[in-house]
């Protein structure tokens, strides 16, 4: 009798080991299997994670320290600091304390200087095409500016200067439209007639005042209230916030928002340098210094605003050209043969595109 009960109980003891083994088994691999999930997921997210260069750059500048560009290259070095752990470092030097503004640009062009602010009427100098961002009358609005600077045009422009200049553009911002100062009112072409107008002493400048009839003078910036005040001339060009700032409305209480020319500046690097730099930091620098030209743009734009209306509390009448049509007429042919003999007529054509849908 024990030993037929013994006989029945072997099958059962055997399939209660045969359970017990297939649980153990399937747990076993079931441990496995999330053992290799999480070591996927952490290859996943160690791959996800950015790498950014330790890197130090050197960026020079002309502007003041108050100013609001410098106020956000600092915003700009600061977020970078901070968002890659301390990795990217940039050292800004301003107020021209390493270069002035023209042997900054030749030094980032050489590579003896990793970064500097660029100036797009400055680089026309060495590129024709950039020209182009600062034809006078071209733009009458930064929404139009915009729009060819931020689009396809502006984007062959900095592919250009990579090419033939060997610097890469990181985000151009504004630096204001241009107006005048002037002792007399300016409202049509015809006010302008052998006006006597301070003008800096680029081609570009003299061109356009020549165009508009006037009779400009090349005086150095720091001599220029003085040559006001002398009679020497009889007005100047800048921006609103240098007319209040200095003084110059008191001269000569009228201004002509005339905006024949925009400023427009931004940083700018060393090709090989950014090449050098992995796409993560370039991707960093771009998205972050993008946050800051969004900002710095609108605080141009305010500035104006706020120093048009300082002007006018301060007794000064403010005028624009009455027939903006005559000024394209007049200007037309300057466009056309500064972009013919500067080969960069289709990009003027695209750009006339956008101009004349406005």
């Amino acid at each position: 009798m024990k030993k037929m009960i013994a006989m029945l109980l072997t099958p059962v003891m055997c399939l209660s080991l045969a359970a017990c083994g297939s649980t153990s088994s399937t747990s076993t691999e079931t441990k496995a299997d999330e053992t290799k999930a999480a070591a996927a997921e952490s290859t996943a997210a160690a791959d996800a994670a950015p790498t950014y260069d330790t890197v130090t750059l050197k960026l020079s500048h002309h502007n003041a320290v108050d100013q609001p560009i410098h106020v956000a290259l600092t915003e700009w070095a600061d977020m970078l600091k901070e968002r890659s752990g301390g990795a990217i470092t940039i050292d800004i030097y301003p107020a021209a304390s390493l270069y002035n503004s023209t042997d900054a640009e030749d030094a980032v062009k050489l590579g003896t200087l990793d970064m500097c602010l660029g100036d797009t009427s400055q680089l026309s100098n060495s590129m024709s095409a950039y020209t182009l961002t600062c034809l006078p009358f071209l733009f009458d609005s930064y929404d139009t500016a915009g729009e060819v600077l931020y689009g396809d045009v502006g984007q062959k422009l900095d592919s250009l200067a990579e090419e033939q200049l060997g610097i890469v553009p990181l985000g151009w911002t504004w630096n204001g439209f241009r107006s005048m100062c002037t002792k007399t009112p300016i409202r049509t072409v015809a006010d302008c007639k052998n006006y006597k107008l301070r003008s800096p002493g680029a081609q570009i400048y003299l061109d356009t005042f020549e165009t508009l009839g006037m009779s400009p003078t090349v005086v150095p910036w720091s001599e220029a209230y003085t040559a006001m005040q002398s009679g020497m001339v009889d007005g100047i060009e800048s921006g609103l916030e240098a007319f209040y700032t200095q003084g110059f409305y008191t001269l000569g209480n009228n201004i002509c928002l005339s905006h024949h020319m925009i400023s427009i500046i931004g940083p700018i690097i060393n090709a090989d340098k950014w090449n050098s730099l992995s796409p993560d930091t370039q991707k960093l620098m771009k998205d972050t210094w993008a946050e800051c030209q969004g900002d710095l743009n609108q605080k141009v734009i305010d500035g104006e605003n706020s120093y048009e209306q300082k002007l006018k509390d301060a007794g000064c009448t403010i005028t624009e050209f009455e027939d903006r049509q005559e000024l394209i007429d007049l200007f037309t042919p300057y466009w056309t043969k500064s972009a013919e003999s500067g080969g960069y007529t289709d990009l003027l054509n695209d750009t006339l595109a956008i101009v004349n849908k406005k």
